[in-house]
C-alpha cells in the first residue's frame, strides 16, 4: 500500500521535518515564544492543521523560493515573509487559487515520481483560500522564537530570491534548492555565485553544523539525512571550473524520467550513487545544472578566481 500522507521527523529538539510525498521537505522550529514555519509545499495536504497540531505557539512562515513545490499551499496561512525578488510571474502562477487540476497533476508528477512509494487523489488537494499578506523580507532578518534566533540569507541562482536560514537552537541551515543537485547561475555571473557559496561554507561550524535542504528526503527515498559540507566545497569547485575552463561536463538523464534524452551538466568531486530509479548521478552530486551563463564574470570584474 503506497503512502498517502506526510511523513513527520523530528531531526533536533523542537525541530520537525514534513516530508510532503516525497515532493519536498518543509519544516516546523519551535521556541520558547513562537514559532517558525520553513516553505509551503506543493498542496497535498492540510498543511496549516499539521503546523498548529505541533506547535500552539504563533508563527511566521518563511519561504525559501517561490518555486510551486514551495509556495503551493501558501494561501492555507494568514501571512508569509519572503525575499521581494521573487515577485513576478512565477510566484504568481504557482499560488494562482484557480489553477488546473490536469496542469496540477502533471507539475507534481515531476517532482513525486515512484508512486509506487506515494500515492495521491484529487480530495488530497488543499491550496488554501485565505487572502496572504506578503512580509518582504532579505539578508539580515531576524525571527526571534524565543530562547532561539533564525537568521535569514541571501544566495541566489536557483532562483533570483533564493534564501536560506540558519536556526541558532538546532544549528542547522535550512537550504531549500540553494545547494543541491540543482544549483546553478541563472542571475548571475559564475564569479559572484561562488562568493555567495563561500560565505555559506564560511559559515559551517560557525552558525550551522547540518544542511536541510528543501528535498533532503525526494520520491522514493524515505531517509532523512544532512547534506555533508563536502557538497558546498564542491560545488564551488565545479564553479571554479567553468572560470579556470577544464570544466568536467557529463551527461544526467532525468532523474524521475530516465526515458527523456540526457541533459548536459558541469560536475565535480566523487560520484555518489543514483537514487532509486534514476537514469544519472545520484542527486546529492555536486552538479552545476544546465543554464550556465554566458558571462562567467561580471562586467568589468577583473578575472580573479574567487
Amino acid at each position: 500500500m503506497a503512502i498517502n500522507r506526510p511523513l513527520i521527523h523530528e531531526i533536533a529538539d523542537r525541530t520537525w521535518l514534513v516530508n510532503e510525498l516525497g515532493c519536498n521537505n518543509m519544516y516546523i522550529l519551535e521556541g520558547d515564544k513562537s514559532s517558525l514555519v520553513i516553505d509551503a509545499g506543493m498542496g497535498y495536504c492540510d498543511f496549516r492543521k499539521i503546523v498548529e497540531n505541533i506547535t500552539q505557539k504563533p508563527y511566521e512562515v518563511a519561504i525559501t523560493h517561490a518555486h510551486p513545490d514551495h509556495v503551493g499551499m501558501i494561501h492555507q496561512f494568514d501571512r508569509i515573509c519572503i525575499n521581494k525578488k521573487e515577485m513576478g510571474e512565477m510566484f504568481d502562477f504557482c499560488t494562482r487559487k484557480d489553477f488546473d487540476l490536469e496542469e496540477f497533476h502533471w507539475n507534481n508528477r515531476q517532482h513525486i515520481g515512484f508512486w509506487e512509494a506515494w500515492e495521491c487523489t484529487e480530495d488530497m488537494i488543499n491550496r488554501g483560500d485565505k487572502k496572504t499578506e506578503i512580509v518582504y523580507i532579505d539578508e539580515g532578518y531576524e525571527f526571534d522564537l524565543g530562547g532561539r534566533k533564525v537568521s535569514s540569507w541571501y544566495l541566489p541562482g536557483h532562483s533570483p530570491g533564493h534564501m536560506y536560514y540558519i536556526d541558532s537552537g538546532s544549528r542547522i541551515a535550512f537550504t531549500g534548492d540553494c545547494v543541491n543537485h540543482n544549483n546553478g547561475t541563472h542571475c548571475h555571473a559564475a564569479s559572484t555565485h561562488i562568493r555567495y557559496l563561500q560565505k555559506l561554507m564560511d559559515q559551517h561550524g560557525k552558525l550551522y553544523d547540518r544542511i536541510f535542504t528543501g528535498h533532503s528526503t525526494y520520491c522514493g527515498s524515505l531517509d532523512v539525512f544532512s547534506h555533508d559540507i563536502s557538497v558546498v566545497r564542491n560545488l564551488i569547485e565545479a564553479h571554479r571550473s567553468l572560470l579556470r575552463g577544464d570544466a568536467k561536463y557529463d551527461s544526467v538523464r532525468n532523474h524521475i524520467h530516465p526515458e527523456m534524452p540526457p541533459i548536459q551538466v558541469v560536475v565535480y568531486g566523487s560520484e555518489i550513487p543514483d537514487a532509486p530509479g534514476g537514469g544519472g548521478r545520484g542527486r546529492g552530486d555536486p552538479r552545476v545544472t544546465p543554464n550556465v551563463p554566458e558571462k562567467l564574470w561580471e562586467d568589468g570584474e577583473e578575472h580573479i578566481i574567487p
